[in-house]
């Protein structure tokens, strides 16, 4: 299988639709952070150490430039070719994160761990040859990362807003030389990287244990409990076991919990992190107070 070149930088060049040579600092910084955001989430989704160095920028429009410093040539030479894969490949889906994606938040550390070390890519050497297997694989991995595409998302929506550039290409360096040709995004493509919104697909909570800090024993007012070992506000649906609660049949201590149906709306904040917006409880199966246990 063929090997890839090594390479150890990457290059982002703005096309601009006049003659001039420079770009709104605040667009610059905002689009950087986001470019620096998606590298280090590709190395950090893989396991490998990773620096990154700004390099004096270049005329020509505007030419951005990162050197990339890690364990080895071959490990730094493969970040950089999925990096250039992400902000330049247009996405199969691109309306909303994928299914993958969702599911994959849900993966314990321990199972992304087992899927790093069937790669090994710890173990690249200097010497080792990079194919374009290894590179597949470990795309398949970062695709799962919702983070990479979210930024990427970000990335697109700050330069669709900037009139005055007509389209980028990027690049991979070695050593500050080009190492194969500009991948090339015009203005009318950048809308394809773009999602379609921050929320996330309800996440349905099929048997779930909430510790019960403040019940609603009045209508139309929230319950606060304890779920995830975080505080979450949520409504009540359970007509049934509103009504025991509304009636004074139901007695609540310290020690109080419940085991429910639960839904929750959750979306991406402007950290990248994921946030509960609302939390419904459809169904109490059972109350739990202490060592008492009541069925419903």
């Amino acid at each position: 299988m063929e090997s890839i070149e090594k390479s150890n930088g990457l290059q982002l060049h703005y096309y601009f639709d006049d003659d001039s040579h420079s770009i709104n600092s605040i667009v610059r910084n905002e689009c950087e952070k986001e470019i620096l955001y998606i590298i280090k989430e590709i190395s950090e989704t893989l396991g490998l150490q990773l620096d990154l160095e700004t390099l004096p920028t270049k005329e020509g429009g505007f030419k951005e430039k990162w050197k990339l410093l890690g364990k080895n040539s071959t490990q730094i030479s493969l970040i950089v070719a999925i990096a250039l894969g992400v902000l330049s490949r247009f996405p199969v889906e691109n309306e909303e994160l994928t299914t993958l994606q969702i599911e994959n938040l849900k993966l314990d550390n321990e199972i992304k761990r087992k899927e790093l070390k069937k790669l090994n890519l710890d173990q690249l050497k200097e010497e080792s040859e990079l194919d374009q297997k290894i590179i597949l694989d470990s795309v398949n991995i970062v695709n799962k990362n919702y983070k990479v595409s979210w930024r990427k998302s970000n990335l697109y929506k700050k330069l669709q807003n900037y009139p005055k550039v007509e389209y980028i290409d990027v690049l991979r360096l070695q050593d500050d030389e080009p190492v194969g040709t500009p991948r090339t995004v015009q203005k009318n493509q950048f809308s394809m990287f773009i999602l379609r919104t921050d929320d996330l697909p309800k996440l349905k909570l099929e048997r779930v244990k909430i510790d019960v800090a403040t019940p609603a024993i009045k209508r139309n007012f929230r319950w606060k409990g304890f779920y995830n070992e975080k505080i979450i506000n949520f409504l009540m649906e359970d007509n049934d076991f509103n009504n025991k609660v509304f009636n004074g049949k139901m007695h609540f201590s310290n020690r109080y919990s419940i085991e429910v149906e639960m839904t929750q709306e959750r979306k991406i904040n402007s950290e990248g992190d994921i946030i509960v917006k609302d939390s419904i409880v459809h169904k109490v199966f059972a109350s739990i107070d202490g060592e008492s246990r009541i069925e419903y």
